[in-house]
């Protein structure tokens, strides 16, 4: 099919559908005009990507139905090859999620409308066809040149907005497009400066503390990391209020004195561990431990717990309970 047959206007419109404005044809001829316009599209696209030196082609036919957000523009020469028609012109745009920066370095995230890809064929160039193609495109899309992101702009790209709509220069970005100046003019009163954001447990929002209410000074530290109005906590009741009673005593009467439930007291600790006799022995009434000698040792023999003369007497006495049991807290083993 010739390129007449396929492109009834100068410059046609392309999406993701790729199919032609004004095509009339049954589905046999949708599928034969659709092959015929891949191929030239896949051209364009190769000598494009040639002539900028790029390693990777930006426009083929698979790439714009996989694309719904790009549009594709094709200028042709109705009178070449003898009136069957040549497309001699491509441009390709498309919207992108960015985040651009202006001259004072404060960012911007948009998604404004990118020119993607544009050639005019060699022997067709710096004869007015580029701009005939720009303008069309910026009348269909109701845009200035100003407002429109650039993909990797050459050198040619340059002077061709400098030369057409007074674009002097571009501002290149890290992410390989570029705008220029009057970009930003629209986005004036949203511009945020280029600051890391916190992450992780630093972004969330700071509980409130009593602590550090008294370290940084009140309330005004919680509000001024949460962005609430500075407020003091509610204090609590100082004692819950007294429960009703119909028939009770004064309680206006300043001698009254409330009964106040008290735990009995624990039984006393025992001061001495009885000795339980062996089975079948008579009982032993208790004697006091001065009276008792100890076993295998000579009367007057001193003990680990007893001592010597008069010294030893009253330690003995002091180690002895009113019942002249032996106070077994001051018994103590020898530990060498």
């Amino acid at each position: 099919m010739e390129v007449n047959d396929i492109l009834h206007e100068d410059i046609s419109k392309l999406n993701d559908l790729f199919i032609p404005d004004c095509f009339e044809g049954s589905v046999a001829d949708l599928r034969a005009m659709q092959a015929a316009l891949a191929k030239i599209v896949d051209a364009l696209g190769e000598q494009s990507a040639a002539a900028q030196g790029l390693n990777r082609i930006i426009t083929t036919a698979d790439k714009l139905r996989a694309s719904p957000t790009h549009t594709l523009y094709l200028l042709k020469d109705a009178t070449a090859k003898n009136g069957k028609g040549e497309v001699i012109g491509l441009l390709k745009v498309g919207y992108k999620h960015l985040f651009l920066f202006d001259e004072r370095d404060h960012v911007h995230e948009v998604e404004p409308l990118c020119v993607l890809d544009f050639y005019i064929v060699r022997d067709r160039q710096r004869s007015g066809y580029g701009r005939v193609l720009f303008d069309y495109m910026l009348h269909d899309m109701e845009m200035h040149a100003h407002q429109l992101a650039i993909d990797g702009p050459s050198a040619k790209m340059e002077q061709f907005l400098a030369k057409n709509y007074e674009v002097e220069r571009l501002l290149r970005q890290n992410n390989n497009f570029a705008v220029a100046p009057q970009f930003f003019e629209r986005f004036a009163d949203i511009s945020t400066p280029a600051v890391a954001a916190a992450v992780g447990r630093f972004a969330a929002p700071k509980p409130h503390s009593a602590i550090a209410n008294v370290i940084h000074g009140g309330a005004s530290y919680y509000a001024e990391n949460n962005g609430d109005e500075e407020r003091l906590p509610e204090p609590l009741p100082w004692a819950p209020p007294a429960p009703e009673l119909d028939d009770g005593p004064n309680w206006d009467d300043d001698d009254y004195q409330p009964e106040v439930a008290c735990k009995p007291p624990s039984p006393e600790r025992p001061s001495t561990l009885p000795v339980e006799p062996e089975a079948g022995a008579p009982p032993a009434a208790p004697a006091a431990f001065a009276d008792v000698p100890a076993a295998g040792l000579p009367s007057g023999a001193s003990t680990p717990a007893s001592g010597s003369g008069a010294a030893g007497a009253a330690r003995r006495d002091s180690q002895l309970t009113d019942k002249g049991y032996f106070d077994v807290k001051f018994y103590h083993n020898r530990l060498w």
